[in-house]
Formats: structure tokens, C-alpha cells, sequence
């Protein structure tokens, strides 16, 4: 691990960058399979373990001015509350790794700030057009995972991945074949938080996930805390990517944002825009269970209110612009679900602006893609469609909807929403 226990002296201007990232955003807000648009709470609207808790906004966690550890190359071995925090700087290029062959451990009360490089950050600024998209993409890092990773917080000290540079960070990325062989990854009691993945057009560790996870295997995260980070593309806070049996549990996804940058495409291109917080993508046997998605935002199919490129409308297929649009779910989107379970979950609040899926978009589906149970879905708010939108259903019955799932007001273009809508075939069992 390249790193010095001296103390940060510069401070690396810490005065100034220790203003919070934040990214404000606000909004406004067919025949659905196996019934009428919601009218209030459904029978048995309660699961088996009664009503589910809420939760607030989860642990703030200070960063310290002072004192810490230097991380400029690699990143491994053990990660101590003593060497605590880790000023991530990153190399030349911004990119720090967990190299092939090694793991990092990271133990209660860690603080692993992704600072980067303000002053460059802060100079990357087009003057013609301050509000532009493509400011402030330089002095950022990437975490970059090839090797092991085990995340091992505790509930009185989790372990918080955060940036002090008020443009943020780039993310975790796993790459597949190349990330895998070294354990697969747990975190447990995490604070994952001010990501800013809104490069143009670009590559998938540039442009979704603020944890971008294309890992062929189990990724496992529980009692943790993704909020405030934003994507350009897809999946606000969490890409799984071809993992298979990952579990997600017991953890608040809040104020995370995509935000539909990449639709400005061009001539035989696509938006696959989806996932206000999280998206499960060409995987199967996933669980995600007892979470609360709360607040966040898919702002789709008109462009981000952040850009400074000039928004196209929305196209219908087949068009002249040989241009396919896909994808929505203020906070939840599937792409070719395979036998994963969405259970005793908390959808509140979400938002989907123009496009469908109020809570969660489901497409491509086979069989038995995907079962819902014991959920309860609370002002949710969408453009089209309703609070479940099933697209390109491709099965005998593709989605499972048991009757203790509860719909309280959610709307579609500010009337009450169809709860589950699209080409799936639906049952209850």
C-alpha cells in the first residue's frame, strides 16, 4: 500500500472543500394487469413480520481537518480507526486500485475520503458555460476493485466512503472476470455517499453506479447507507452487474439521483435511462429485502435540469433517428431478472419525471423473473405508466405480486397510479 502516516500539513485546502456536495434537485409530479389504478391500501397490506420499521436518515460522519494517512497508488491490506481518515489523492491519473492478489479489510470507524485533487477540480470550469456538465470532471478519483474487499463496519461505527472535494468522487467500479478470484466483496454498516458520476456519454465506471458492481458472482451489503450520489446514465447509487445470489439488506438508499445525461445521443443510439438508486442488471437469484428507498430521483426522457446541452424529445418507436428509448423506475430498475425476490421493502417518496415506474421498471422478462412480497409503496410519483411498470415480457406468468404488497397514494402525472402496469403476465402465488 503506498502511504504515509504523516499528517495531511497542507491540509490540502480542506477549508475550502469541506462544503458538502450536494445537488439539489425537485420535481412534479394503460390498463394495469390484475386490477384498477390504486384506491387506498389493499387487503393484507401488512407482511408475515408485521408493519416495517422506519428509519432516518442513517449516522453523519465528520470528516476530521487534520491528522490521517495518504493513499496515492494502491489500496490494501488492513484500514485501522487509528490510521483514520485515508486521504484518497489517487495517482496521475485519479485512479486508485485494490490490486489482483490482494484484499482490503476495512475495520469499524473508518474514514475513507476520496478528496482527489480540489484545486484541479475546481479550476476544470468552461467559462462560456459555468453550468455545464462536463466542469468539474477532472481532480476527482476512482476506486477501482481487481482484487478482495471486505467492508466491516459496526452500527456504533460504520465504516464511511465520502469526499471532501465538493464536486465528490468517481465511485467504486469492479470490471468482471478481472475483479473476481480474491473472495467476493461484503460490506456491512457502510455509509456510501457524494458521487459524481456525470461524465458525458462516457464509459459505465464514468457514467452509473455510484458502486458500479459487473461482478460474476455473490456481492453482499447489509445495514448500510447509499445517499446523495448521482449518475449521468443509470443507477443513481448501486449497479449489480451480472452478479448472481447478491443480497442487499436492511439499508436506506436516499437522495441519490440519475440524472439522464447520456439521452442526448446520437443518430442509432439509445437512452437506457433507469434506477433513481438502484439498478440489478443481467443477473439472478438477488434478494433485496427490509431496505427503504426514500426521495430518490430519475429525472428521465427530457434531459438533465443540470446540463447545459439542449434536450430532444422523446422518441417513439420506430423513428427516422433510428434512436431506441428504454428504461425508467424512480427507484428500483431490472434488466432480464432471473428468479429475484424484492421483499419487505419501503418505497417512499420516489420520483420518475416523464417516464414510467414510479417505484420499479422491470424489462425483458422470462418466467418467474421476479417475485414481489410484503413491500409497501408510499407517494411514489411518475410521468407514465404506474407504480410497477413490466416491459417486453417474455414468459408464461413473469412477475409474482402477493397480496400483503401495499399501494398508498401514489400518482402518475398527479392522478392515483395504476399499481402494476405493462405486457407481463402477473399472479399473486
Amino acid at each position: 500500500m503506498d502511504q504515509s502516516a504523516s499528517k495531511y500539513a497542507s491540509r490540502l485546502s480542506l477549508a475550502l472543500v469541506l462544503g458538502m456536495f450536494v445537488a439539489a434537485c425537485s420535481s412534479t409530479p394503460g390498463k394495469p394487469p390484475g386490477g384498477e389504478p390504486d384506491a387506498g391500501p389493499q387487503p393484507g397490506g401488512e407482511s408475515d413480520a408485521g408493519p416495517l420499521p422506519e428509519r432516518d436518515a442513517g449516522p453523519v460522519v465528520e470528516v476530521p481537518d487534520d491528522g490521517g494517512t495518504v493513499i496515492t497508488d494502491t489500496l490494501a491490506g488492513t484500514l485501522t480507526e487509528r490510521g483514520s481518515p485515508y486521504r484518497i489523492v489517487g495517482d496521475a491519473r485519479g485512479i486508485v486500485r485494490i490490486p489482483k492478489g490482494q484484499v482490503l479489510t476495512v475495520e469499524p470507524g473508518v474514514i475513507l475520503d476520496f478528496v482527489g485533487t480540489p484545486r484541479v477540480t475546481l479550476a476544470d470550469v468552461e467559462a462560456s458555460a459555468p453550468d455545464s456538465v462536463m466542469n468539474n470532471q477532472d481532480g476527482r478519483v476512482e476506486l477501482q476493485v481487481y482484487g478482495g474487499i471486505r467492508v466491516h463496519g459496526s452500527a456504533e461505527k460504520p465504516v464511511s466512503f465520502t469526499s471532501s472535494n465538493p464536486h465528490g468522487w468517481w465511485g467504486m467500479n469492479f470490471f468482471g472476470d478481472q475483479s473476481v478470484g480474491d473472495g467476493h466483496p461484503v460490506f456491512e454498516h457502510m455509509v456510501f455517499e457524494q458521487v459524481r458520476k456525470v461524465n458525458y456519454n462516457g464509459d459505465r465506471d464514468r457514467t452509473r453506479g455510484a458502486m458500479w458492481a459487473f461482478y460474476p458472482g455473490p456481492v453482499t451489503i447489509t445495514d448500510s447507507v447509499f445517499r446523495n450520489n448521482e449518475s449521468a446514465a443509470k443507477c443513481g447509487a448501486l449497479d449489480l452487474m451480472f452478479t448472481v445470489g447478491s443480497r442487499v439488506e436492511n439499508t436506506l438508499f436516499e437522495n441519490n439521483r440519475t440524472w439522464d445525461i447520456d439521452r442526448f445521443a446520437v443518430e442509432g443510439s439509445s437512452s437506457m435511462a433507469g434506477g433513481g438508486a438502484m439498478c440489478i442488471t443481467h443477473g439472478r437469484d438477488s434478494v433485496v429485502r427490509g431496505n427503504t428507498f426514500r426521495n430518490n430521483v430519475l429525472r428521465a426522457f427530457r434531459g438533465s435540469l443540470k446540463s447545459a446541452l439542449a434536450p430532444r424529445p422523446l422518441l417513439t418507436w420506430p423513428n427516422p433517428q433510428n434512436i431506441r428509448d428504454l428504461g425508467g423506475g424512480g427507484a428500483l430498475h431490472y434488466f432480464q431478472p432471473n428468479n429475484d425476490l424484492v421483499e419487505k421493502n419501503r418505497f417512499e417518496g420516489n420520483v420518475v419525471t416523464q417516464g414510467p415506474a414510479a417505484a420499479i421498471y422491470l424489462e425483458d422478462m422470462g418466467t418467474r423473473a421476479l417475485t414481489l412480497r410484503g413491500n409497501e409503496f408510499i407517494g411514489n410519483q411518475a410521468g407514465a405508466g404506474g407504480v410497477v411498470v413490466c416491459s417486453r415480457g417474455s414468459g408464461g406468468v413473469e412477475l409474482v405480486v402477493t397480496s400483503d404488497n401495499l399501494f398508498t397514494n401514489n400518482t402518475v402525472n398527479g392522478a392515483l397510479a395504476p399499481n402494476v402496469s405493462g405486457d407481463c403476465d402477473t399472479s399473486t402465488r
